[in-house]
């Protein structure tokens, strides 16, 4: 049975492929911006990979864990790319709406992955107890964090203007379409996660 880094690799290799003929066809680079945005979407699941090797988290990780949250909402931001499909020439609208879903689905399969392994390391440090309660705000945060991107087209680098990146942020904090995204794609991730969670677990009867 493959390995799940042998499948998700092999999966991105046909969503290139998908995008290099529609290139090739079209003569454009209509979709390329996809490429950029699953790399991003990789970032977290490179790190939470790393630190799975190392068998345990400690507090010298914690520095990498900051970047890995800061970088975790790229993951599945790539959904909100379906946003751009619209009818284009060369190529039937399916076949952009299954390019699309190809790379959306990689970043939110990545996406899981990561949040899975690194919530299993602080299980084993800090205890079921407390990963219990910080897996929602998770999920809000990385919500939060992806209306950010869309919407003010903040990137995980702004960071490095705090300040800039902290006014903005409390300016729309209480905006009706702030909370209602935030609020119904958090339960949608949170829905999908346990159901992702459960696939390998014998039901009960």
């Amino acid at each position: 049975m493959k390995t799940f880094k042998q499948l998700i690799y092999t999966f991105t290799l046909f969503s290139l492929m998908l995008l290099t003929y529609r290139i090739i066809k079209s003569d454009g680079l209509s979709y390329i911006f996809l490429v950029w945005n699953l790399f991003l979407a990789f970032i977290p699941w490179w790190i939470s990979d790393y630190i799975k090797r190392q068998h345990k988290i400690t507090i010298i990780h914690l520095p990498i864990v900051l970047v890995w949250l800061l970088f975790l909402p790229n993951a599945p931001y790539i959904l909100t790319d379906l946003f751009h499909l619209k009818p284009r020439p060369d190529l039937p609208l399916w076949y952009d709406l299954i390019l699309v879903l190809s790379f959306a689905l990689t970043g939110m399969m990545v996406f899981f992955k990561s949040l899975k392994e690194m919530l299993t390391l602080l299980n084993e440090r800090i205890g079921k107890f407390y990963v219990t309660i910080i897996t929602p705000l998770l999920f809000w945060l990385v919500s939060y964090g992806l209306y950010l991107g869309r919407y003010l087209r903040f990137n995980s680098w702004d960071i490095v203007h705090p300040f800039t990146l902290l006014k903005a942020s409390f300016g729309i904090f209480f905006e009706k379409d702030t909370i209602g995204f935030t609020v119904i794609f958090t339960v949608f991730m949170w829905f999908l996660y346990v159901m992702i969670s459960n696939f390998n677990q014998q039901e009960k009867v």
